[in-house]
């Protein structure tokens, strides 16, 4: 049967190879590149590409504050100021939680505080995300990844799997699908479920078969683990 708190934990190659980080980055472009798409809609637009952090700006009551605020936050997270960054992502929720960046501001949130390694406080702005501003399917998704891998830090790997399936859920036809199958099986190594952990493999192999990296580590992760026979693979 399997279990939440395993005896076992993975194994620190399993986790340097497996970074959830790999999937904020991915959202966190996703964020910039459809900002900049709205504000050039809008029109009156100045925006500045900082790095993975973006920064955008235009004239016009809360909204204009809101992005000031947002692109501030961002030149302070790319000068290590992180707890600066935090703050001024913080008002944006506090001050402008109806503008339009106050999701994407969440999100920025919680992952900036996992970073930190303010798990809790993660937590609590993922679950925020998907229950004020859940509206886009990717970041909705990653959202449910993020709250997986808080899971995972507390040591809470049957929960953690059950979140990364919830992230596979609300996005199926996402790109990061094939790293959360991945996910999966990790998470599901740790909780000692060798059921789950095999047909979450079963999943990648069947649906994504050309995706030889995340099929390869999944793979390697339960032969070190004895989960599956080298020899049948």
């Amino acid at each position: 049967m399997p279990t939440s708190h395993a005896p076992r934990r993975i194994s620190k190659h399993d986790l340097k190879t497996d970074q959830f980080s790999t999937s904020i980055f991915a959202a966190r472009e996703w964020v910039e590149k459809n900002l900049r798409t709205t504000l050039i809609v809008a029109g009156a637009i100045i925006v500045v590409g900082v790095a993975i952090w973006g920064v955008a700006r235009w004239r016009g009551g809360q909204s204009d504050e809101a992005l000031s605020l947002y692109g501030e936050a961002g030149v302070e997270m790319r000068s290590g100021n992180a707890a600066v960054a935090i703050a001024e992502l913080q008002k944006i929720l506090d001050e402008h939680k109806g503008s339009k960046i106050a999701g994407p501001a969440c999100f920025q949130l919680a992952e900036l505080h996992f970073r930190q390694r303010n798990f809790d406080d993660a937590r609590v702005f993922f679950q925020r995300y998907i229950n004020d501003y859940g509206d886009d399917l990717m970041l909705k998704s990653a959202a449910w990844a993020g709250q997986g891998a808080v899971d995972e830090q507390a040591g809470f790997y049957g929960e953690a799997t059950t979140k990364y399936e919830k992230a596979i859920e609300v996005d199926p036809k996402g790109f990061r699908v094939p790293e959360y199958w991945r996910t999966i099986v990790r998470t599901a190594i740790a909780a000692n479920d060798s059921t789950k952990a095999l047909s979450a493999f079963e999943r990648l192999r069947k649906d994504f078969p050309r995706d030889a990296q995340n099929i390869g580590i999944a793979r390697e992760m339960l032969i070190e683990h004895g989960m599956l026979d080298p020899g049948k693979t």
